[in-house]
């Protein structure tokens, strides 16, 4: 989680405001880690990606939508799992507040 939040202080450090940030995808290693964390505790995912929503909310003032579709992103670049999987997944464990509206 810190190494994602790590990423998202890198890209709002010079901004005045966080409207209009353009999030910069997660490192692969990263994505590697959050799939190694999925695969071992998968029932674990939603407070995984609920957590770093959260945190970047109050940290960093990100609005959730940007940061799941962030999660969805970098996931669908480099994470190993399928892409139906990873669909279902993010589907299921990022919160509500991080779904975009046509489901992407």
């Amino acid at each position: 989680m810190e190494a994602v939040l790590g990423g998202l202080a890198r890209d709002v450090e010079d901004l005045d405001d966080s409207t209009g940030v353009f999030l910069g995808d997660i490192r692969r290693g990263v994505v590697h880690l959050i799939d190694w964390y999925i695969l071992r505790e998968p029932r674990l995912a939603p407070a995984l990606f609920g957590e770093i929503c959260l945190d970047a909310r109050v940290r960093f003032g990100l609005d959730p939508k940007d940061v799941g579709a962030l999660l969805r992103r970098s996931l669908h670049l480099d994470s190993g799992l399928d892409r139906h999987t990873l669909k279902a997944l993010l589907d299921l464990a990022l919160p509500p507040s991080a779904q975009s509206p046509d489901g992407r």
